[in-house]
């Protein structure tokens, strides 16, 4: 446990069966804009993220708990202070007690384009991340992020989904919702507005887009987060 927490430049946080953290390293402290592992243990997610994300950090930390199986090098948009979103490489692992029990989670977190060795395996595909990130509110093709790494349309899909646990298209789906997610809360635009500027064809694929990620519908997602 020691040399996770010594870990440099990677973020490393523990939390309880119900969301409390109980523990990280100086990387996470920072992350989180506390001074101390006194000023993190007892806190949630609540705390410290806008929440748009909570209900996706908790679906993780939940699936993780009760299946026992680990969620590994999920590449997520995370909302910086400025309203900008940069990309994190998150794993999370169960925590179990002296009888084998769940009782929590650990995980560790990284800035996507601050990674190396053996981080870059993941690094050709920043142009990806790029390209969604500046054209989520239009039409993609597979083709068009394929021609931004310079691989053949199956050598993109076979190489995105090895690295990244997800086809380009789930990964595509779930960049639109958290977008989504987040003009939700931090606006009054209607929800086939904010479905339309994400890049959904419909609304009703949105919403069953949406309902199928945070369980439930965008309009109850607004109603409960505001």
């Amino acid at each position: 446990m020691s040399i996770l927490r010594s870990l440099g430049g990677i973020c490393f946080f523990m939390k309880d069966s119900e969301g409390r953290f109980m523990g990280g390293n100086n990387a996470e402290f920072s992350k989180l804009g506390v001074a101390s592992e006194h000023d993190l243990v007892g806190k949630t997610d609540t705390d410290f993220f806008p929440p748009n994300f909570i209900l996706l950090y908790r679906k993780d930390d939940l699936k993780v708990m009760r299946s026992g199986q680990p969620v590994l090098n999920r590449v997520e948009p995370v909302l910086n202070p400025d309203g900008s979103f940069s990309w994190h490489i998150t794993s999370k692992y169960p925590l179990r007690n002296s009888q084998g029990v769940s009782i929590g989670i650990m995980g560790v977190m990284r800035d996507f384009d601050g990674s190396s060795m053996p981080w870059n395996l993941q690094r050709p595909f920043m142009r990806v991340m790029e390209y969604i990130d500046k054209n989520f509110h239009e039409e993609i093709l597979m083709k068009h992020l394929a021609e931004a790494t310079g691989l053949s349309l199956s050598q993109f899909e076979r190489r995105f989904t090895e690295v990244f646990g997800q086809t380009p298209s789930r990964f595509l789906v779930r960049y639109r919702l958290t977008k989504a997610s987040h003009l939700l809360v931090s606006s009054d635009k209607t929800i086939g507005t904010v479905a339309v500027e994400c890049g959904f064809c419909d609304h009703s694929h949105f919403t069953r887009s949406f309902l199928g990620m945070f369980g439930i519908t965008p309009g109850q997602y607004r109603r409960i987060k505001r």
